[in-house]
C-alpha cells in the first residue's frame, strides 16, 4: 500500500477524502442525471393533470349550462312561449348567475323572442350552437362569439331545444359564457413562471389565455397553426415539445373536451410549461450537489442546519405567518418567536409598526365612513352617486332608499325613473364635464319624477370617485308643495286679471245738465243718466218713484 502514502499526514488525508468521496461524485452525477430525466416526466405528467383538471372544469360548467337551460325549458312560461313571463324568468336567472352574458329564447327561425337582458331584433340562425340544437335536437355548444344580445362582449355560446311533451321542438333557449369569467373558474396560484393556460374552441380560436398577454395571445384570434394542426389530427389529450405564440419554447398538454363521447370536440384546453423551467432546477440541483459534497461536511451541514433553524429558519417561518394574517385582515397579531439576530429583530418590529400603522388607517377609513353615511342620511334630500359610463348606481342615502328602495348595482335611468329602456334622453350628464374630460360646474334643475310623481329640484355634479372614476352626484330636494303652491299663485293672478278686466269704473268729470240732469257723452250726444251709468259701469236700475214725486204726480191720491 505503500503507493497511497504521499509522505505527509495532511496530503495523506486528502487522498483519503479524494478517494472516499470519488464514488459519492460518480453516484451522485448519475442520480443528477436521472433526477433531471425524471423532472421532465414529472413535468409532462403536471402539465396533463393541469389539463385534464381543467377540462374537468369546463366539462362542469357545461353540465351546469346544460342542467339551467333543461330546468328552463320545462317552466309553463317557456313551454307556452309566454315572451313577458319568459323574459321575467331569465332576467331572474341571469341575476343570479353573472358569469352569463345573457339567456335568450329564440323560435326555429333564429328569432329572439325574450330575453334576461336589453336586446334589440336580432336573428341567430348563423349561430353554430342554435343550428346543432335544431338540427340535433339536443344540448349543443356553439364556439367563440361577441354576444348580440345583451352586452357585446367576447362570450362562448350554449343552446338547449325546447321540446313540448309530444317531443315536439318549439324553440331553443340559447346563453353565452363572459369569456372574461374563465379566470374565476380556475385555480392558477400554483402555476410555474412563464408557464400558461389556455382554452381554444373548434376552430382554433384563443377563448382564454393566462396569464392574459394581449400582444403576443389576444383573445379571438387563431392560435400558432403548426400547434393547431398537430392537436386537430390527434386524438383526446397528448404532450409534445414546441414554441409558442411568444417564441417560448414549452412541454405544451392538451386535451379536447366533447359533449359526447364520439362527438366533435367543441374545445380545447393548453397547458404548457417553459422547457427551461423544467431542466435548469435539475440542472442546478445536480451543480449544488456536487459543491455540497467537494465543499461541505457532515459536521458543517448539521451546524449549519441546526443553527440556521434556530436563527433564520424559524423566524422568517414565523414572519410568513405574521404576514399571511395580516393579509387576510387579522391586524391584532404579532410574532411570538424571539429573533436571535439583530437584523431579524429590526424586521419583526417594522411588520408590527406596519400592523400598527394598518390597524390606525383602517379604524380612521371607518370612521370617515362613518361620518360621511352620517352626514347624508341626515340630509332631508334625497342624494345618489352613479358611474357616467355604465349608469350604475353606487350610492344612495337613507331619504333616497326610501323613495326608490335599495337600488346600489342598478343602472340609474331603470332605478329612479320609470318607462326607460335606454339612458334618460334628460340626463344631464354632457353638461358636468368640460371639453377635457374633466368634472366642471354644477347643473341645477327641476323635474316631476316619473317613479314617486313628486317635483324635485335636483343640484347635479360630476366629481372623482374613490377609485378614480368619474361619477355623477346628484342631491335632491322634494319641491311639491312649492310647485303646488306656484300653481294656485298663477291660478289665482288669471283670475285677478280675469276680474279686473271685467270690471267698468267712472272716473273724471261728467257734463250734466242743471235742468233736466242728462250727461252728454264723448261723441257730444246727450243721455239719461241711468243709461249713460249703465252703460258705462256694472251698475243696472230698477225703477220706482220717490214720496216727493208721487204727491206732485198724483196729488190726488193724497188729498
Amino acid at each position: 500500500m505503500r503507493f497511497l502514502t504521499l509522505g505527509s499526514i495532511s496530503k495523506n488525508l486528502a487522498l483519503l477524502i479524494i478517494l472516499a468521496v470519488s464514488p459519492a461524485l460518480a453516484i451522485l452525477f448519475y442520480s443528477g442525471l436521472e433526477q433531471r430525466q425524471q423532472s421532465i416526466e414529472n413535468a409532462k405528467r403536471d402539465v396533463l393533470l393541469l389539463t385534464h383538471t381543467i377540462a374537468e372544469a369546463q366539462k362542469e360548467i357545461a353540465r351546469s349550462t346544460k342542467n339551467i337551460l333543461a330546468t328552463l325549458s320545462s317552466l309553463s312560461a317557456i313551454q307556452d312561449m309566454d315572451v313577458a313571463g319568459s323574459a321575467e324568468i331569465l332576467k331572474a336567472v341571469l341575476k343570479k348567475n353573472p358569469q352569463y352574458n345573457n339567456m335568450a329564447l329564440v323560435d326555429l327561425s333564429g328569432q329572439v323572442l325574450a330575453a334576461g337582458g336589453t336586446f334589440s331584433r336580432i336573428n341567430l340562425a348563423d349561430r353554430k350552437h342554435v343550428r346543432e340544437a335544431i338540427d340535433r335536437r339536443r344540448f349543443a355548444v356553439g364556439e367563440y362569439i361577441v354576444s348580440r344580445v345583451g352586452t357585446s362582449v367576447p362570450a362562448f355560446a350554449f343552446a338547449y331545444p325546447v321540446l313540448d311533451r309530444k317531443g315536439t321542438l318549439k324553440a331553443i333557449l340559447t346563453t353565452a359564457v363572459k369569456l372574461t369569467s374563465f379566470s374565476s373558474f380556475y385555480n392558477f396560484s400554483t402555476l410555474p413562471e412563464k408557464s400558461f393556460v389556455g382554452l381554444t374552441d373548434h376552430q382554433g380560436i384563443r377563448l382564454f389565455y393566462y396569464p392574459q398577454q394581449e400582444k403576443t395571445n389576444p383573445i379571438g384570434v387563431p392560435i400558432r397553426s403548426q400547434n393547431w394542426q398537430m392537436v386537430s389530427k390527434a386524438k383526446d389529450s397528448g404532450i409534445f415539445l414546441n414554441t409558442g405564440s411568444d417564441g417560448i419554447s414549452r412541454i405544451f398538454a392538451y386535451e379536447q373536451v366533447r359533449v359526447e363521447p364520439g362527438d366533435p370536440p367543441y374545445l380545447c384546453v393548453w397547458a404548457g410549461i417553459p422547457e427551461a423551467y423544467v431542466i435548469a432546477p435539475a440542472n442546478a440541483i445536480l451543480t449544488r450537489n456536487f459543491l455540497l459534497m467537494l465543499l461541505a461536511t457532515v459536521l458543517s451541514l448539521f451546524v449549519s442546519w441546526v443553527v440556521g433553524k434556530n436563527i433564520l429558519i424559524s423566524p422568517l417561518q414565523s414572519l410568513v405567518t405574521l404576514t399571511r394574517k395580516i393579509a387576510q385582515g387579522n391586524l391584532d397579531v404579532r410574532s411570538e418567536i424571539t429573533p436571535k439576530t439583530r437584523e431579524l429583530e429590526k424586521l419583526t418590529k417594522a411588520f408590527h409598526e406596519m400592523a400598527d400603522a394598518l390597524t390606525l388607517s383602517r379604524r380612521v377609513l371607518l370612521e370617515s365612513e362613518a361620518r360621511f353615511r352620517l352626514l347624508m342620511d341626515s340630509l332631508d334630500m334625497f342624494v345618489y352617486v352613479a358611474d357616467m359610463q355604465t349608469y350604475e348606481i353606487l350610492f344612495v342615502n337613507e331619504n333616497a332608499k326610501k323613495q326608490f328602495g335599495d337600488v346600489v348595482g342598478k343602472k340609474c335611468w331603470q332605478a329612479i325613473q320609470q318607462g326607460q329602456d335606454r339612458p334618460c334622453s334628460f340626463c344631464t350628464n354632457k353638461y358636468l364635464l368640460t371639453d377635457d374630460g374633466q368634472p366642471g360646474k354644477q347643473y341645477s334643475w327641476e323635474q316631476k319624477n316619473t317613479v314617486t310623481g313628486t317635483w324635485l329640484y335636483m343640484h347635479d355634479r360630476a366629481i372623482q370617485w374613490i377609485d378614480g372614476r368619474i361619477v355623477r352626484l346628484q342631491v335632491a330636494a322634494d319641491i311639491t308643495d312649492r310647485k303646488k303652491i306656484e300653481d294656485e299663485r298663477e291660478q289665482l293672478i288669471d283670475q285677478l286679471k280675469d276680474a279686473l278686466a271685467e270690471i267698468k269704473t267712472l272716473s273724471g268729470f261728467l257734463p250734466i245738465c242743471a235742468s233736466c240732469k242728462m250727461i252728454r257723452d264723448d261723441k257730444g250726444y246727450w243721455n239719461q243718466l241711468e243709461t249713460y251709468i249703465r252703460d258705462h259701469s256694472e251698475a243696472d236700475f230698477s225703477h220706482g218713484i220717490c214720496p216727493d214725486c208721487a204727491k206732485k204726480l198724483y196729488p190726488d191720491l193724497y188729498r
